[in-house]
């Protein structure tokens, strides 16, 4: 009699849910919370032109490492990789998430580039650089909806206070009552 073991049997298709997987494990959601306190994400930051993947990772280490020098950050990235797939026709560069080894790092990089981005953004190829910590979906969701809600109310077109005249539309000012144009008429 041949033995199996029930946790490697697959269900039949007909039992499997098609609803999406929910990670439910408190483990894995605490560290992904943990990750998360502990990463920045460069925005903006110039992306290498080099032909082998293994130079654009360098490059990007030493920018990262140049970054952080310039905010006072006393501890090397743990991992510094960009977000995406490569594209040399990309005409934006791609995300650069930066992983510190505790959270207090990331604290003290986001408290730096708050005091002076302007600083490090007068540095050659930082003018569009901005820095943010890592965020979960829902914060991101937060922050674009935010993003447009301040670009409708900037662009949103102001109500004159004057009322100016048209130059097409007669003016009624101008205009006489048929009444009055009446009454001139007969005297």
């Amino acid at each position: 009699m041949k033995r199996t073991n029930a946790a490697n049997i697959t269900p039949p298709p007909a039992k499997r849910s098609m609803a999406p997987k929910l990670d439910l494990d408190p483990i894995t959601a605490a560290l992904a919370e943990q990750e998360r306190q502990r990463t920045l994400v460069f925005i903006g930051l110039p992306e290498s032109n080099a032909a082998r993947p293994s130079e654009r990772v360098q490059e990007d280490r030493e920018a990262t490492t140049k970054i952080l020098d310039h905010l006072e950050v006393e501890a090397e990235p743990i991992a510094v990789f960009r977000l995406g797939r490569y594209d040399p026709q990309r005409t934006t560069p791609r995300p650069l998430k930066v992983v510190m080894p505790t959270p207090t790092h990331q604290h003290v990089a986001l408290g730096g580039w708050k005091h002076e981005p302007a600083r490090l953004r007068s540095q050659q190829n930082m003018a569009r650089l901005f820095i943010r910590p890592a965020l979960t979906k829902e914060q991101l969701k937060k922050e674009y909806e935010e993003r447009v809600r301040k670009r409708h109310q900037i662009l949103a077109p102001v109500a004159p206070t004057v009322q100016l005249p048209q130059t097409n539309a007669p003016n009624p000012a101008n205009e006489v009552e048929p009444e009055q144009k009446k009454a001139s008429e007969n005297t």
